[in-house]
């Protein structure tokens, strides 16, 4: 199949879904630009698309559901055409594998997140040869060599290290998404670079555990440090750090480098030692606390966010209070939190549920109101400071409004003023909250 043989003679067009993380997100990125770089284009209408890809997640069953009712409603496109190629990728399609084909025989390739090389032969093969299951793990695959596309001209997240090393008892991403593997500091250097060179102002490194980045050359500290050398790069976040790895050399990195923004998303899933033992999380309550402290000692006016899980098997109501008091004491300027799904292939998943759902569902409410509460306050305490916003897009409700970030991740919307432009960096006085949303206005000349 060419990537100029399309319908009607024209170039083939890719349609390509993405649910999930954003390592998924990159993940497609760097599919799409395989897929462009042998003539292929991206549509936004899947009627037209002579492939359609599904990215898919595995972390909840939830988003497993809303990935196979999208594939089940491909169905008519291969009715209307017998040609259309229909792949189902990422998390899911490695943890499930065959049983893809077998529920879903209208889907054509099942590929795993170490095999997209595979699955860009596949696509441009000259005779598909359906059902074809890729999901064999490669320890080695860093997909070096490949650039991802861009899918903004200010922002962008980049890929450092893929896998994970630890085994959370409640976690699938080991199992679908195999070992722990670094990139080289020079590839990941050329893609920041590229990425400049196209006018991203921010990047976001992403990894499973991104702080454990090592390589033979490097650790996470000194690649920030590395990064924070490029020209024309402006800001500089990573996403997640597990607090196992988070060590005073980071830290000193993250603040003494002026592009690194100061912002941490940092999971705590339980402020229970009993839990956080429970769930395999290689550190305790005192010690993520200690991080914390170390962290607003040394970077100013640093937000801070994390993800909770309640509801965990053997949760008592006293373990669930000691999450809510480690909430109260850190002051997280806002949490995804999530009560808890068990996931067939995990450890915990053996175990027998010890609380209802409508348990688990209350204290997951109990705990958003109380960080909700939080959330506001810090947002509150906001008001009157100077920040520097990173202009993102014009709002989408008022075209002569911008949106922006502030180095510590809030968003803000600010009047349009003479000089604003999209990736501008401009100075903002903050004025009011609205939601979760603060108001400000352009501080010119």
């Amino acid at each position: 199949m060419s990537g100029t043989g399309g319908r009607n003679g024209t170039m083939e067009k890719y349609f390509l879904a993405t649910f999930g993380c954003q390592m998924n997100v990159y993940d497609s990125n760097l599919i799409g630009g395989m897929l462009e770089k042998k003539g292929m284009a991206v549509t936004g209408d899947a009627e037209e698309a002579d492939v359609l890809i599904v990215n898919t997640c595995s972390i909840r069953g939830g988003a497993e559901d809303r990935a196979y009712a999208r594939i089940a409603a491909m169905r008519h496109y291969k009715r209307r055409n017998p040609d259309v190629r229909i792949a189902v990728i990422g998390c899911m399609a490695q943890n499930h594998g065959d049983k893809i084909p077998v529920e879903l025989d209208h889907v054509d390739y099942v590929v795993g997140p170490d095999n997209y090389r595979e699955l860009e032969a596949l696509l441009f093969q000259k005779k598909a040869k359906a059902p074809a299951v890729l999901t064999e793990q490669n320890a080695f695959e860093n997909y070096d060599g490949i650039m991802a596309k861009l899918d903004s001209a200010v922002t962008c997240h980049i890929t450092i290290m893929r896998g994970c090393n630890k085994r959370c008892t409640y976690c699938i991403v080991p199992t679908v998404r195999g070992v722990e593997r670094s990139r080289e500091s020079a590839s990941i250097i050329e893609e920041v670079e590229r990425a400049v060179s196209e006018g991203v102002k921010e990047v976001c490194l992403l990894g499973q555990t991104v702080n454990s980045y090592r390589t033979e050359g490097d650790d996470f500290a000194s690649l920030l440090r590395k990064l924070n050398r490029i020209e024309g790069l402006k800001r500089i976040r990573f996403t997640s750090p597990h607090p196992r790895h988070f060590d005073s050399n980071t830290i000193r990195a993250m603040a003494e480098s002026e592009k690194i923004c100061n912002h941490v998303h940092m999971p705590v899933q339980s402020g229970s030692n009993a839990m956080l033992k429970k769930m395999r999380r290689q550190y305790t309550r005192e010690r993520y606390l200690e991080i914390v402290a170390e962290l607003r000692a040394c970077i100013p006016n640093l937000g801070i966010t994390t993800d909770i899980i309640t509801g965990f098997v053997g949760e008592t109501e006293a373990d669930y209070r000691e999450t809510l008091s480690l909430v109260e004491e850190v002051g997280f300027d806002s949490a995804f939190m999530f009560s808890y799904s068990p996931r067939e292939g995990t450890p915990a998943f053996e175990e027998p549920e010890t609380l209802t759902a409508e348990e688990k569902q209350d204290r997951l409410e109990r705990l958003i109101q109380l960080q909700m509460g939080i959330s506001e306050k810090r947002l509150d305490a906001m008001a009157g400071r100077e920040e520097e916003i990173l202009l993102e897009d014009r709002s989408s409700r008022d075209r002569n409004e911008w949106v922006g970030k502030t180095g510590c991740c809030k968003k803000v919307i600010i009047p349009d003023a003479p000089g604003l432009d999209k990736g501008s960096l401009v100075r903002a006085r903050i004025l009011s909250r609205s939601g979760l949303v603060l108001r400000g206005e352009a501080i010119i000349g």
